[in-house]
């Protein structure tokens, strides 16, 4: 007797794939690759496998957006913690500090492009979860 297909992990696996990797979600999951293809080609043909993947990937889409916030605002304050020990004497000091400042004036201009972006797409601002998400879909 053929066990029931499981819409529910299927969607996880292919919402997670899209993020992860077909890879490293067969890893995870303990499934093969060609799995993982099996599943993406049934979300083709079957609607209620396909929103339940949409549904899937809205959740993930959020909890990422929640998290990056507080992920960067732990990564300056960790950078002028560390800015402030460095030796200025010390070119490899300089050189990482440097390094530092150049991607934190990276993500601000993408900040920056993002959320022009996004106000040309109603107004959404980037703290919103999931607004990165959601005003590209």
């Amino acid at each position: 007797m053929a066990r029931a297909f499981n819409y529910e992990r299927a969607a996880q696996v292919l919402a997670e794939a899209d993020l992860l990797g077909d890879q490293e979600v067969s890893r995870r999951y303990g499934i093969s690759v060609r799995s993982i293809k099996r599943y993406r080609a049934r979300a083709h043909n079957d609607p209620k496998l396909a929103l339940y993947v949409s549904e899937k990937k809205t959740v993930l889409a959020q909890e990422w957006a929640a998290e990056l916030g507080p992920a960067i605002r732990e990564a300056i304050a960790f950078l002028h913690r560390a800015a402030q020990k460095a030796d200025p004497e010390n070119p490899q000091a300089i050189h990482a500090v440097a390094g530092a400042l150049k991607i934190l004036a990276d993500v601000a201009m993408t900040r920056k492009v993002l959320d022009a972006r996004l106000s040309d797409h109603g107004g959404a601002e980037l703290e919103a979860p999931g607004a990165v998400a959601t005003a590209f879909a």
